[in-house]
């Protein structure tokens, strides 16, 4: 069962098994993991991309933008032209049995987005941003700090 079990799995998961003559567990490993590690990287249709590093900002902010408005359109026009909590005759916010169907399917798009953004994005760079907790606030405090990284890193070149 050895080889012959190991090259098949392994034939069904990569593209590489041309080009490696012995096939053990550790290569099986190391080449679904390198998979896996791409399809973090450039998403799915059913996974957004993920920010591993905040220097890959500008190249991941269009995956990502593409990626939303593809599968999650309706979090995406919360994140595009923010989300504001309906309120009463008062100027207080509604409390959520009061929302109509429409404010809920609302209110659930922008706890989406939300909850999509701190997903795909690393846990140690979303604890330094400043926001709101409304997906628009989270995503211009991560283009500002993006931006700052950027431009400090240029200064640095330029020292």
């Amino acid at each position: 069962m050895g080889e012959e079990f190991y090259n098949t799995f392994f034939n069904a998961f990569t593209s590489e098994s041309s080009e490696i003559t012995t096939v053990t567990p550790k290569t099986i490993t190391k080449a679904i993991n390198d998979n896996i590690k791409q399809d973090n990287f450039y998403g799915t249709h059913s996974k957004p991309p993920t920010l591993e590093s905040i220097e890959d900002y500008t190249w991941w902010k269009e995956r990502f933008l593409n990626w939303a408005k593809a599968y999650a359109h309706e979090s995406w026009f919360c994140l595009e032209f923010g989300y504001e909590k309906p309120k009463d005759d008062k100027g207080e916010d509604l409390p959520f049995k009061k929302l109509s169907r429409e404010d809920k399917a609302e209110f659930a798009a922008e706890q989406r987005m939300i909850a999509l953004i701190q997903s795909v994005i690393k846990s140690d760079i979303f604890a330094l941003l400043n926001h709101d907790d409304s997906s628009k606030s989270v995503w211009e405090a991560l283009r500002v700090k993006a931006e700052g990284v950027n431009r400090l890193k240029r200064t640095k070149l330029l020292c």
